[in-house]
């Protein structure tokens, strides 16, 4: 079972993974836009997929009651830390950490895909600050849950948690750069140059328009 466990975890590490590579390798899609929103995507579902995974581990100990297959090595032993009714759920709302995961990262999966949808709405740079702010509202989460797993907890980590923060963390970077990128040139780069295309053009037609109105002076003019 620890095995198997393990195995799961290096799943859901390797969709955050995958999403990385492709936000920032230049060998997939034509622009850094489409490459950000495409490895944003991914690094959300791999957020997603983990904190279901601890959501069932949180409902499965309180079902059994005992031994629910979370794997542990080292200091990292996450049976111990979502078992513990104290600690693995939100303060005043009282539901577990993973169910509030979920949610957080199915509602930025829900903006990012927005964005990719219709890039150039006027509603874009809204969702992308939304997604920043949020994704950056779970760091503090995710600094608080690490208090608690080294003061209440005593040095005990859930590797689960952790890739959950890890995928938030790197959701951050990447609303942080789409937020620089959206409104410049690189990021609908098509656009940018038709609409540079057709300001030349208008600015061509405007000049030989002035150009037609001139009448050049006879050497007779010039001398009288």
């Amino acid at each position: 079972m620890m095995v198997d466990s393990n195995l799961l975890l290096a799943g859901h590490l390797l969709i955050i993974l995958s999403g990385v590579f492709i936000a920032f390798s230049n060998r997939f899609l034509s622009s850094q836009r489409d490459r950000l929103l495409a490895g944003l995507s991914l690094v959300l579902l791999g957020g997603f997929t983990v904190s279901t995974h601890t959501w069932w581990f949180h409902n499965k100990y309180h079902e059994l009651g005992g031994n629910i297959g979370c794997s542990a090595f080292g200091s990292f032993s996450c049976g111990d830390v979502l078992a513990n009714s104290d600690w693995n759920t939100v303060p005043f709302l009282g539901v577990p950490w993973g169910l509030m995961g979920m949610i957080a990262f199915a509602f930025l999966g829900f903006l990012t895909l927005s964005v990719r949808k219709d890039q150039n709405a006027k509603w874009a740079k809204t969702y992308l600050d939304i997604g920043y702010v949020t994704s950056g509202f779970g760091i503090l989460i995710a600094l608080y849950l690490l208090y608690v797993e080294i003061v209440p907890l005593e040095m005990t980590f859930c590797q689960f948690c952790s890739v959950a923060h890890l995928a938030d963390i790197i959701a951050f970077v990447i609303f942080l750069k789409l937020r620089k990128l959206q409104g410049t040139d690189q990021w609908d780069p098509v656009a940018s140059q038709a609409a540079k295309n057709f300001k030349d053009k208008g600015i061509k037609k405007t000049q030989r328009k002035n150009n037609s109105g001139f009448v050049k002076p006879t050497i007779r003019d010039e001398e009288e």
